[in-house]
């Protein structure tokens, strides 16, 4: 889909190889109030895989922390092996970008913009021309279903097609990895049906796909359920998706 990288970084790496790791990670907030004690985690290059708990069980700060927008107060997070904490900001803003794709419950998208310059707006800072960055976006929402609403901005796009509209975004550069916060959360039943198929058939093609939920339907549709509570991860289960 993007000339960034002709495929998948997932897609070329070893099937059984780590493509994150939380090594003891906790996370200490001012108070102190520690949210995090001490997770130990390491997800395949390919998984498909459910972060689940209750509100305040600490998985939206897992979260933040594995897709690198904030830092453990000890231990590691590791990403294709790279220690991410040993990156400026710089570096880490270009890693971020390059490896990571994010589909929030909230669509993030600018009123007033097409369909297709919200996901353009993906590759914003990459250094790719603007017809370029068109080019590849109305390619990604072709690939998501919505190559006949490419002009239309999201006041006229309904919960589904919004929440597509970010997932193409979110896959502009092709990353290997898609952390997904609550992404069926916004959406009506058959509507959310269809963003798990989007995921499922992301995966399939060697996109590291994980959901961040409390629905366990959402976790079902899932190949590895890993459930956290109060801040410590109390059942890690393979469960074979839906």
């Amino acid at each position: 889909m993007s000339t960034v990288a002709s495929e998948p970084a997932a897609a070329t790496a070893s099937a059984d190889r780590s493509v994150m790791e939380l090594r003891d990670v906790r996370k200490t907030y001012p108070g102190p109030v520690e949210v995090l004690h001490g997770i130990n985690l390491s997800i395949v290059v390919g998984e498909r895989l459910a972060i689940v708990g209750p509100s305040g069980s600490g998985k939206s700060t897992m979260l933040h922390l594995m897709g690198t927008l904030d830092q453990p107060t000890t231990g590691q997070v590791l990403i294709d092996g790279v220690d991410v904490s040993s990156l400026s900001d710089r570096e880490l803003s270009r890693f971020r970008a390059r490896t990571l794709g994010f589909v929030f419950q909230q669509f993030y998208l600018l009123d007033g913009v097409s369909a297709v310059d919200n996901v353009a707006n993906g590759l914003l800072y990459s250094g790719v021309s603007l017809a370029k960055r068109r080019a590849l976006a109305a390619a990604g929402l072709e690939r998501v279903g919505l190559g006949h609403r490419l002009h239309q901005p999201p006041a006229k796009l309904s919960g589904g097609e919004r929440q597509r509209v970010a997932i193409a975004r979110a896959l502009l550069a092709r990353p290997a990895i898609v952390l997904a916060d609550e992404p069926t959360g916004s959406l009506d039943t058959q509507s959310g049906a269809d963003v798990l198929a989007l995921l499922r058939e992301l995966n399939s093609d060697g996109t590291t796909v994980i959901v961040i939920t409390h629905d366990p339907q959402v976790a079902a549709a899932m190949d590895r359920q890993v459930v956290i509570r109060d801040g410590v991860i109390v059942s890690d289960t393979t469960v074979g998706g839906g």
